[in-house]
């Protein structure tokens, strides 16, 4: 009977041991253990394949022909005709400059000009007169010597027959001689003559084009006090005010084409090896996606970011204006077959981080993971997981030494 007893004692003994040893296991292996609702979890698969780095940054769209008009004398701005943001044509007038000094330099040069060809007509006048005066003494000159001649071969032979003297042969040919002669030397002198009042002529008329450049010049001078776009397109930069002074050289405005456009994108310095020139990119233009192309990245760095210049390669509507603000998503280098997921919550490139790897519907257990470089919402696995391996990707308000989930459907 006692040893009837002494065994039920000691089984109810073993019994309740068993049970507070199943119970504590219990008690330890649901302190790693958490349930939580599958429905309440974002989780993606792990791909394989090529992976191209996107590289993102903004910036605004430039004209790619612009022109910078500045001050050519000094001045004062008289009137504003136009504002930021108007579209223009090349003779579109922007503003009108007022310099007293360049109204009187233009007449100035206009005296100038009529002075000149004034004087060259009195020139031609006075040349025309020495002309007629010489020409009319050569004429004389050549009457006188056709006389002495018409002389000297009627009294030929009479001195051959003696009826008039030897002497007076002599001076009638002399006569004619000097006749002929002063016949040549005035004929030299009209031909000399021509050729000075030519030369005259040529000097009055560099004195001429002389004036009549400065006179373009001052007329130049006085046009630009009418400010012209020069090129179609839209005014984006005016930076005077009525009544302001200005410079030779102060910047008056700055107008650019409305096409070509070219995106000037900053991007960070850290980033900035990961762009090649001739990268594809794609252009926020808040008007739709442009393509676009890499045609330079400046060499400076400034305030932390590398400007790279993108050439846009689609048409673009007619909304889309110069000095607009744009997003870019820039295609830096690709490699094939590499392990990516969508970015887990928590989840910065070139780091570890522990995620949840679904084993099952129902459960998942932590793994350490290796995470590369990031590509828009997906991120680059270097280990901890394998292709087509399931990871929790939302955030998870849990303990930090929960190492299993339980997923409840």
């Amino acid at each position: 009977m006692k040893r009837t007893k002494g065994r039920i004692i000691y089984g109810a003994i073993l019994m309740l041991s068993g049970a507070l040893l199943i119970s504590g296991w219990s008690i330890g292996f649901s302190g790693s253990r958490h349930y939580i609702d599958a429905t309440s979890v974002m989780t993606a698969k792990v791909q394989s394949g090529e992976f191209t780095q996107r590289i993102r940054g903004y910036g605004t769209l430039m004209s790619q022909n612009q022109r910078l008009i500045t001050a050519s004398s000094l001045a004062v701005v008289d009137e504003i005709k136009l504002h930021p943001g108007a579209e223009v044509s090349a003779n579109s007038i922007l503003l009108i400059l007022k310099n007293p000094q360049l109204d009187s330099a233009l007449q100035q040069a206009e005296t100038n000009v009529h002075n000149s060809r004034t004087t060259k007509r009195k020139l031609m006048l006075e040349q025309q007169r020495e002309l007629l005066d010489q020409a009319s003494s050569l004429a004389e000159f050549k009457a006188d010597a056709e006389i002495a001649n018409l002389q000297v071969e009627a009294e030929s032979p009479l001195a051959a027959e003696g009826i008039i003297s030897a002497m007076d042969m002599r001076l009638s040919r002399l006569r004619a001689k000097q006749l002929n002669e002063r016949l040549k030397l005035g004929q030299d002198k009209l031909g000399k003559l021509r050729e000075v009042h030519a030369e005259h002529l040529l000097i009055q008329t560099e004195i001429i084009k002389q004036a009549e450049s400065e006179l373009a010049t001052a007329q130049n001078r006085r046009e630009q006090l009418v400010v012209r776009a020069g090129i179609e397109g839209v005014l984006q930069r005016l930076p005077i005010k009525l009544g302001q002074s200005v410079n030779v050289g102060d910047e008056l405005a700055l107008v650019g084409s409305l096409s070509p456009l070219i995106a000037e994108i900053k991007v960070p310095q850290m980033l900035i090896q990961l762009v090649r020139h001739g990268a594809k990119a794609d252009i926020d233009t808040r008007s739709g996606i442009v393509s676009g192309q890499v045609i330079r990245v400046d060499p400076v760095v400034s305030q932390g970011a590398v400007r790279v210049d993108i050439q846009l390669l689609d048409e673009i509507s007619s909304d889309i204006r110069p000095m607009q603000m744009v997003d870019a998503v820039i295609f830096g280098k690709s490699r094939a077959q590499v392990n990516y997921v969508d970015k887990p919550a928590g989840a910065i490139e070139d780091r570890s981080l522990a995620v949840f790897k679904l084993e099952s519907a129902e459960r998942a257990i932590k793994v350490q993971v290796q995470f590369g470089k990031a590509v828009g919402n997906s991120i680059e696995i270097i280990s901890g997981l394998q292709a087509n391996d399931k990871i929790i990707i939302s955030a998870l308000d849990i303990d930090t030494d929960i190492t299993q989930l339980q997923l409840s459907q």
